[in-house]
C-alpha cells in the first residue's frame, strides 16, 4: 500500500471504492455504482442517539467528492468513448473497456466512468477525486472538453 495514506484512507481501506473491482459492502464499482448508497443506506439503519453517522457521511463524501452522474447529449457515443480511450487508456492505472458500452478509468488520485445511456444519443459520466474537490472539477471540466470537441467533430 501507499505509505502516505492518511488515517482516514487507512480506516476506510475495505471501503476504497479506488481499488479495482473492490468489493463496497458487497457492490463492485464495475456494476455502475460506487457503492456509497448502499454504504449510507447501512449507516441509516442504525440507532440515532449517540451514534457517529453525520460525521461518518461528511468524511466518507469529503474522502471521494464525485461530480454526480452528468449526461452529455453527442451524435456518435461510440465514437467519444473511441477518442476518450485513446487519450487516457495508456496513463491510467487500471482501464477497461465495457465492449462498447462504457468506460472504467482509474489514475492514481482520481478516476472517470462514463457509459452509454440506453434510450438516447447520450453519454453518462462520472468523475471522482481521492479527497480533492478542486481535482474533481478540474478533471469534470477537462472530460466536458474533450466530448464537446470530439462531438463537435463529428459534424
Amino acid at each position: 500500500m501507499n505509505a502516505s495514506r492518511s488515517p482516514i484512507d487507512a480506516a476506510y481501506t475495505s471501503l476504497d471504492t479506488f481499488a479495482s473491482g473492490n468489493m463496497v459492502l458487497g457492490q463492485k464499482f464495475t456494476e455502475g455504482n460506487s457503492g456509497l448508497m448502499t454504504w449510507l443506506r447501512t449507516y441509516e439503519s442504525g440507532p440515532s442517539s449517540s451514534s457517529p453517522q453525520p460525521r461518518l457521511l461528511v468524511e466518507r463524501i469529503g474522502l471521494f467528492p464525485s461530480s454526480g452522474e452528468i449526461r452529455c447529449a453527442v451524435r456518435s457515443p461510440i465514437a467519444v468513448l473511441e477518442h476518450l480511450w485513446s487519450l487516457y487508456a495508456d496513463k491510467a492505472l487500471d482501464a477497461e473497456e465495457k465492449g462498447g458500452s462504457g468506460l472504467n478509468l482509474t489514475f492514481a488520485e482520481w478516476r472517470f466512468r462514463i457509459r452509454l445511456s440506453e434510450s438516447q444519443l447520450e453519454i453518462l459520466l462520472n468523475v471522482e477525486s481521492r479527497g480533492d474537490v478542486v481535482l474533481m472539477q478540474l478533471k469534470t471540466a477537462e472530460l466536458l472538453a474533450r466530448i464537446d470537441e470530439k462531438n463537435r467533430s463529428e459534424s
